[in-house]
């Protein structure tokens, strides 16, 4: 007996498939797995996101600047200041007399092993999708949702 192999997600189904289910599906893995990465080294994805705002501040940001910043996931804007505030108190931030946070000796390597752990979750991510692919993927995505910004449906 002779199997034929069909391709799970063959793109006639797929292009059946309602946008918002496929992206919704694919919002809830990546941050788990990203979420569960950076568990395994005691940091929260907020906190992530707080240092990479900080270390891209030229002088690092107050905590109303950090207040300021958007939060994606719905999350209200008091999760990033929680998560500096948890960071200063861990010492991977200091606070200036001018109030800025900027990252410290212990932060830095903090922040180098969260960005090893999270370029590896990038790799994961991708598997055996070309970075082209990925790129169509997310332009599209950017469209949808410029359209439905735009009221162009």
């Amino acid at each position: 007996m002779t199997t034929v192999s069909t391709p799970q997600h063959s793109t006639t189904t797929l292009g059946q498939r309602p946008i918002a289910l496929v992206a919704w599906g694919a919002t809830e893995a990546i941050l788990r797995h990203s979420q569960a990465t950076l568990a395994r080294i005691d940091m929260t994805q907020p906190q992530w996101w707080a240092l990479n705002n900080i270390v891209r501040a030229e002088h690092g940001l107050t905590r109303e600047e950090i207040r300021a910043l958007a939060v994606p996931y719905g999350m209200g804007t008091q999760v990033m200041v929680h998560a500096a505030d948890a960071l200063v108190h861990r010492g991977w931030l200091g606070m200036g007399t001018d109030g800025r946070l900027t990252l410290t000796e212990q932060g830095g390597e903090g922040l180098a092993t969260a960005k090893e752990h999270m370029d590896r979750v990038r790799a994961e991510l991708l598997g055996d999708i070309t970075e082209e692919e990925y790129a169509t993927a997310v332009s599209v995505l950017q469209r949808v949702t410029d359209n439905l910004a735009q009221g162009l449906l």
